[in-house]
């Protein structure tokens, strides 16, 4: 799934939630560290807060940062702490926009992290979690 052999720039995306139960922190740290285990360096982070901001700033910054950059990214990894998935689908319909700029996509899914905010230990290592858009 992931080639561990070339290292690669990218960019990362999460729609944050503002509620103080999630530890958004410490599961972007995970996060990180297994996208520097596959040799993938995050050189731009961008995100937005809420559920119900359907503007998507962030996102919006993102797919321009991408238009006027003059070197080549890589990978652009998109998590979300939508449980719901509606996030997703905002993703789906920028999605032709962003692969004009990048070779690569991950969409990371969040279905294994409980309501409750633990960690779950098998997130992060959970293949089916991480998925390429291609």
């Amino acid at each position: 799934m992931f080639n561990s052999y070339t290292y690669k720039t990218g960019i990362f995306y999460s729609q944050r939630v503002v509620e103080k139960k999630y530890n958004v922190a410490a599961i972007e740290d995970k996060i990180f560290e297994r996208l520097n285990e596959y040799n993938i360096d995050i050189v731009k982070k961008f995100s937005d807060l809420g559920y119900m901001n359907l503007q998507r700033p962030g996102l919006n910054e993102l797919i321009n940062y991408l238009i006027n950059l003059e070197k080549n990214i890589d990978v652009v990894v998109f998590y979300s702490f939508d449980f719901l998935g509606r996030d997703k689908r905002r993703l789906n319909f920028v999605m032709p926009r962003i692969k004009r700029h990048v070779k690569e996509v991950i969409y990371i899914e969040n279905k294994t992290i409980s309501q409750s905010n633990r960690l779950n230990k098998d997130f992060i290592d959970n293949k089916l979690a991480w998925k390429w858009i291609n």
